[in-house]
């Protein structure tokens, strides 16, 4: 997926105002990535044979070397301005551990499907329903790397829920910030639709509580009320934002939607 990676790249490249570094790990892929990477200086990547994505995101994670790890998937991409945002609310927030933003799911022309705002972290609710906070907005500190808090490689759908409810669990503190950080693109090829998210939810199910199983619809109907009270799903204003497209991979295009939904509707 090259000429996606070329655009999440190219998302991170731009990025003002903060000291990062961006490392790519490729599954040896013979789509012309590697040749990519041997001429792309700014970024430091590695092809490889690997154990599937989160193992691949795992050896990123060890490579790592700043204070705030995040990772992207290839068909995802920040929005402007996210990275100054996450270094200054961390840095006013020192009790936070883990911040989760807004996303937006596009089309790969750069069209919106729907938004996605987000609400308060819960590993109940995660654990009862599924990972309502995208992954391409989601930060965290180094200091849960050093903990040795890692990607469990046995799952290769579903492990960011399992990696979140994990921490969650163990004590770190996230919270959700009103403010729309990543663009997910649905290509088609997303992981989300793989037939294997049933098989993994209930390997993951299997290490939770039993009342979570027992009460799953009832934790679900209070995560429903709080999202709904949270103004989740909701957007009082005309949603302006910009992206990379497969037609503009080299300057973001700008988008405004003046109702914008957060309804799945692909036409």
């Amino acid at each position: 997926m090259l000429e996606y990676l070329k655009r999440c790249s190219a998302s991170v490249k731009d990025q003002e105002g903060v000291d990062f570094e961006h490392i790519v790990i490729d599954g040896d892929s013979v789509d012309g990535t590697v040749e990519w990477l041997g001429r792309n200086s700014r970024v430091k990547g590695i092809s490889e044979k690997d154990n599937g994505m989160y193992d691949a995101i795992n050896k990123g994670l060890k490579m790592a070397g700043g204070d705030i790890a995040a990772y992207l998937n290839c068909d995802e991409q920040y929005l402007p301005g996210t990275l100054a945002f996450v270094k200054e609310f961390f840095a006013k927030n020192p009790e936070v551990d883990i911040i989760f933003g807004d996303t937006l799911l596009i089309k790969p022309d750069g069209k919106l499907i729907a938004f996605r705002k987000g609400y308060k972290p819960r590993w109940v609710y995660i654990a009862a329903s599924h990972l309502y906070l995208q992954s391409c907005s989601m930060f965290f500190r180094r200091r849960i790397i050093d903990d040795g808090f890692f990607f469990d490689a046995r799952f290769r759908v579903i492990g960011d829920e399992e990696f979140v409810v994990r921490l969650l669990r163990n004590g770190y503190r996230a919270c959700h910030v009103g403010k729309f950080l990543g663009a997910f693109a649905m290509t088609g090829k997303n992981l989300s639709v793989d037939e294997r998210v049933a098989e993994e939810k209930q390997m993951a199910a299997d290490q939770l509580p039993g009342s979570i199983r027992r009460f799953k619809w009832i934790i679900d109907g209070v995560r429903f009320a709080e999202k709904f009270l949270s103004g989740a799903y909701f957007l009082a204003k005309p949603l302006t934002y910009e992206v990379y497209t497969e037609e503009n991979q080299t300057r973001r295009q700008a988008f405004v939607v003046k109702k914008a939904s957060f309804q799945w509707k692909w036409k």
